[in-house]
Parts: C-alpha cells; structure tokens; sequence
C-alpha cells in the first residue's frame, strides 16, 4: 500500500469514528459536511467528497523578498501564528482577525498604462502580521505563508477593506435548482399535523402516538391526493417527517379505560348537543387529571426515595398466568395446563423486582397471599432506617384492595414498624404500574423459549430477564402463606362511621361508613393508632378517618398471624385439569416426570 493510500485511509478512519446516532436524535456535528469544514479551518489534512486526501499547507517556503520578512522570524514564532489564525471557532472570525492585519494606503508612484486608466488601482496594501503583542510589516507573500492562507482568500479581504465591509462567510448560502420550494415543505408540515394523534399515559415520558393503521408510505400516498401539483417524492417527505416530528406510529390499544371510551364516543357523536358535548368534554379532563395524579405521585415518591433513606416506595401486582408444561405441540392447545403464578414487588428507589413463584396446587391469588409476600418482603429487604412507606398497586378486590389488606398496613403502623404507610390505587383503565414494565421483560424472554416444563426453569428464565440483579424469585410454598382473613377480625373492626360523621348533626343520609372500594387512598400512622385517614381522590381535599380497632383490644399492638393459611400443605386442582395433564405427561422429558406425577396424585375438586 502506497504512502497516499495509508494516508487517505487512516483519515477516512478518523472521519467515519463517531458513536452510533440514537434513533431520533440527529448528530449535525458529526455530518461530513461538518467535519471538512472543520478540518479546513484548523488546518488539518482531510479527505474531501470525492474521497481525495487534503493534507495541510506547507509554510516552509521562504517568501525571496529583499527583506527576508518570513526568514526572520523564528520557526516557534511561526507555529504561535497558525495556532492564533486555527484557534477560531469560524471563518468569519479568522477574516475579521486577517482584515484587521491589512492596512490600504495611498500609491505613491504610479506608472504609465498608455492612455488607459479605467485599470488604476486606487490603493494599494500593507500586510502585519502579530508576534508578542505588536504588529510587524511582513510582505504579501510572507503573510499568505505564516497563516496558512490562500492568495484568493487575500484579494477577497482587500476587496471587501476597500468597500468598507465585514467579511460574511457566503459558502452553502446559494440556491439549490432541487430545492423544494418553501411553500411545498410547509404543506408537507400542514399535512402530517393534520393527522390525530394520541397521547401515551403510561409512561413518565409524554408520547404521542398516530394511529395504528398508518405508516409513511399511506401518508405520502394521501399526501399526494391532496397535493397532486406538490412533486414531492417520498424520501423528502420521509425526511421532513423524521427530522421535524417526535410522532410514533401505536399499536391498538388494549385494556382501555371504560369511561375515556364512553365520554369520547359522545365527544365524537356527530349530532350531539352543544351543551351535552361541552359537559363531556370537561368530565373528561377531570377524569384525565384525577388519573394522572395517580402516575404524577408515583414519579414524585420515586424521586423522594432515591434522595432520602428513610422513605419507600414500592410497587406490586400480579402477572399474567404462566401455564405449564410449555411444548410447541398443536394438541396442548386444547387441553387444560397447570397454572403458575407470578408476584412482583417492584422497588422504586433501586428499580429491582422481587418474585414470588407458585403454582395452583400450592396456593391461590387471595389477599393472604398478597399480604404474606408484602410481609415478607419487608422483613427480608426493607431496613429498619425506612420510616415513610408508600405503595401502588391496582385495585383488584381480591387481592389488592379488601379489608384485610387494610387491616394488615394497619398493624405495621401499630406496632411503630413504620411512622407513615400511604397507599394509592389508581382508576380503572389507568392502572400502568412500574411492575408491568418488569412483566414486560420476563414475557419477552418466555416467547422467545419454545420448551419449559417445571417451575424452576421458569425461575431461571426470570433471572435472566433484564440487567443481572434486576430480578430475584423466591419459590414459595404453602407454609409461606399466612392466614390473615381469620387473623384481623379478633382486632379491628368491619365497619365503623367516620368520626367526621358520627355527629348528630350529621343527617343519617350523609353519614359516612367504611367501604374500601369507595376510596383510592389510604393513610396510616403510628401516632394515630388503630386508625385509618381514607380519601376519594388521591391528594383531595376531602377525607374520612375512621378508628377501626376493637374497643376490647387494649394492647393496640397486634401481632402479624403464625397461623398457616393451608394447614394441609396444598389447594385442590380442577380434576378435569388433572385429567388433561395426564395426556400431556408422554410429551414431558423423563428428568421432568417427578414433578408431574406428583401433581396427578394431587387432591382434586369438581366444578362445573
């Protein structure tokens, strides 16, 4: 390989290194456009479009003037020249600074020109150049040398000295002939924005999706129908809208909320009632802004937690069943599989995820359940510094949000385990938790498995989803669960009236009792025993507090239940699953066939 090919292709090297470009996010800076121009105003060597290799200009050339002006100055003195002229950050500043080194002053002699003087000059220049703080006389050619100039580049600062003008760098300023007018780049803008758009709840960013059935090539192709005299191809249209829109294309929603729904279909109703339309419209926004208080306080607790050790905030729920065994066998379809469950519990503070792995014959999804993990959970990993706990969860009845869920965060502020305990639900339909992006992850590893059979290997592919540590599963068993639904009775109550309504004045239409599914958020504290601060709306203004603990129970520190919520170690399956599960077994590995022999002998129960 040639010196000049070594040379190009290390240049080119330098050139093309730059971090791969985050989708969305355009790195001008880095355009090779960007780079030569760069290169040239420093006075690096650089590879132009056409691939050549630019190298940098040779200063060594004596200037042969009678007075050996570029001679006399040292070979330090005339590299603090370049880096003065390459220090500039454009080329508008180098000319001014150049211009400022030219001095036009009269022609003291001039010669003949036989007659013609249309080609007089009208001044001629005197060139400086800097060296400790002080201008020194140099000659034409001595100059263009010592800064590392052009003589082009010379004549143009004369020209513009004489005019009286600042140098204006002019390159990349002309007009294209391919050049979309103006008008049709704005009607390209006016289009895409015509275009609905919805926007994303579920994440702490704001998104705003098209719909779902679009994509560029059917826009430009509507574009085109609009706009048939616009001669705008798809590429440029790709380009204005990737350049100048932050748009995502959606996928169709599932799981909406049920009220957006019916207050947008009258919204949309095209023979409404103007007065009926305004009303939906502003129960819509109130909707919308009592369901993102939900998501705005989540986002306020994670950023709370993380700058404070003595406050908490977690996250909880169940996923989506996994059945077992999982074998890409067309005729497992039809039959009846084992069901496991999966119980996240989300940490706000270090974004990891603990769960808790079960199948149907060990336990159910109850509020035992959930309250048992949650217990345990706290005492494994919750340390004794944290004072201030919030929760989020959704609010399913038979798990989440039910009186023994409240009954058990009680007892955590009676027995002073925690000062403050905040539990927040959102509303229906709006309900994306921290934990769903965790179920997110494991799903993605599951699909892209074809086999799995026993609960443990679906522990290992838990482990594996996401960063190493994010997730830790704990296998449970029966003993695990305790009974907290017989627990919580012997120390609180059922019911009780506000003590907010419990005056006489108070008519009896308005008294207010105790139903958990009518109240979003609860708070307990531990200066407060035994009582419960419930609200309508997260951080109303409105609230009830209620003293749920029995007038017989003096201690006011209850103890968590030792009692076993399965005293006979398992829960009976559906017999007509079992039934199935014998058909599936000649599919399933001999190293497997253990776990799956002892789930046939499993106590069993008849349904309909």
């Amino acid at each position: 390989m040639s010196e000049m090919e070594s040379n190009k292709t290390c240049v080119e090297n330098d050139c093309n290194h730059s971090m791969k470009r985050k989708k969305g996010v355009r790195n001008v800076e880095e355009y090779k456009c960007q780079r030569i121009k760069r290169a040239r105003l420093q006075g690096k060597e650089y590879a132009n479009y056409r691939g050549n290799v630019v190298k940098t200009k040779s200063t060594t050339e004596s200037c042969r003037c009678a007075r050996k002006c570029y001679d006399k100055i040292d070979i330090a003195q005339r590299g603090k020249l370049l880096d003065a002229i390459h220090s500039f950050s454009c080329k508008n500043e180098q000319d001014i600074y150049l211009q400022g080194l030219l001095d036009a002053v009269p022609i003291k002699h001039r010669r003949p020109r036989n007659g013609d003087k249309s080609g007089k000059r009208s001044s001629s220049f005197t060139f400086h150049v800097v060296i400790q703080e002080r201008r020194v006389k140099v000659c034409k050619k001595a100059f263009i040398q010592l800064y590392g100039v052009s003589a082009k580049r010379v004549r143009r600062l004369q020209t513009l000295l004489l005019c009286g003008q600042t140098p204006k760098d002019m390159r990349g300023q002309q007009n294209n002939r391919k050049s979309v007018p103006v008008g049709d780049v704005q009607a390209i803008k006016d289009h895409i924005s015509s275009f609905p758009v919805k926007i994303s709840h579920h994440a702490s960013k704001e998104y705003k999706y098209l719909d779902a059935q679009l994509d560029i090539k059917k826009m430009h192709t509507l574009f085109k129908e609009k706009f048939p005299d616009c001669k705008v191809k798809y590429s440029f249209y790709y380009k204005i809208f990737r350049e100048n829109f932050n748009l995502h294309f959606g996928r169709p929603q599932i799981d909406t909320c049920g009220e957006c729904e019916q207050l947008k279909v009258k919204i949309k109703n095209p023979n409404p009632n103007e007065c009926a339309k305004r009303v939906a419209m502003a129960e819509l926004a109130i909707h919308e802004r009592r369901s993102n208080k939900f998501y705005t306080s989540m986002k306020d607790t994670k950023h709370i937690c993380k700058n404070n050790d003595s406050v908490l905030g977690l996250t909880f729920d169940y996923m989506q069943n996994i059945s077992l065994p999982c074998i890409p066998v067309q005729e497992l379809f039809y039959y009846r599989q084992l069901s496991v469950f999966p119980f996240a519990i989300h940490n706000l503070k270090t974004d990891e995820a603990s769960l808790f792995l079960y199948h149907e014959g060990q336990a159910n999804k109850g509020p035992n359940e959930t309250c048992s993990f949650l217990h345990k959970y706290i005492s494994d990993n919750v340390p004794p510094c944290v004072k201030e706990l919030h929760l989020y969860s959704d609010a399913c009845g038979g798990q989440n949000k039910n009186n023994c869920m409240v009954r058990f965060l009680l007892s955590l502020t009676d027995t002073n385990r925690f000062d403050i305990i905040i539990h927040r639900f959102p509303i229906r339909g709006h309900s994306y938790l921290a934990c769903d992006r965790d179920f997110a992850l494991v799903k993605r590893v599951l699909k892209k498995t074809d086999r799995y059979y026993v609960p443990m290997e679906v522990c290992q592919l838990i482990t594996s989803a996401g960063v190493p540590g994010k997730f830790t599963v704990n296998m449970v068993t029966s003993d695990d669960v305790l009974d907290f639904k017989n627990w919580w009775p012997s120390h609180y109550k059922k019911t009780c009236l506000s003590l907010e309504s419990q005056i006489k004045a108070v008519p009896r239409s308005q008294k207010q009792d105790f139903a958990v599914s009518r109240f979003v958020e609860f708070q307990y504290n531990s200066r407060h025993k035994g009582t419960v601060v419930a609200s309508e709306f997260i951080g109303g203004l409105v609230s009830h507090t209620f003293v749920l603990r029995q007038s017989s129970d003096k201690s006011l520190n209850p103890t968590i239940p030792v009692q076993k919520a399965y005293p006979a170690k398992n829960v009976p399956i559906n017999a007509k699953k079992i039934i199935d599960l014998k058909k599936v077994l000649r599919y399933v590995p001999g190293e497997h066939r253990d776990f799956y022999d002892e789930i046939i002998q499993w106590p069993t129960k008849q349904t309909d």
